[in-house]
């Protein structure tokens, strides 16, 4: 989508969105292969794992999407500096949260399975 954009814009002006292209796809890729695998181990402890996988490895992405959060650009004579750290760490933070409730909902898998191996209890008296 974003190649495609790039090609409509017009011979003099520049493509800004080509150092992200790849960004982007991979991106694309890394969530496609991480939903596909935790629909795919769904009803196992592995579904989690993938799960909480996938928030380390999409942190880790956008960290080094967004450069530690200082991005430079320049536009024809112009050399642009974008501080983005507040913007990386609200997105941390979110992910930090999705992180933090994959964890808990495979502490909550594993409690459930040692549960339902338990015998049952007998009643006293």
């Amino acid at each position: 989508m974003l190649s495609f954009l790039g090609s409509t814009l017009p011979e003099g002006v520049p493509n800004l969105f080509s150092p992200y292209e790849q960004v982007f796809g991979t991106f694309t890729i890394v969530v496609i292969f991480f939903v596909i695998a935790s629909e795919v181990t769904s009803g196992t402890i592995f579904q989690h794992v993938f799960n909480i996988g996938k928030a380390l490895v999409l942190m880790v992405l956008i960290v080094l999407s967004f450069e530690g959060g200082i991005i430079e650009m320049d536009f024809q004579n112009v050399h642009i500096t974008a501080d983005l750290i507040f913007y990386l760490t609200m997105l941390l933070t979110i992910d930090l949260v999705g992180l933090a409730k994959s964890v808990l909902q495979a502490i909550n898998f594993l409690s459930e399975k040692a549960e339902s191996q338990l015998p049952p209890l007998k009643p006293s008296g």
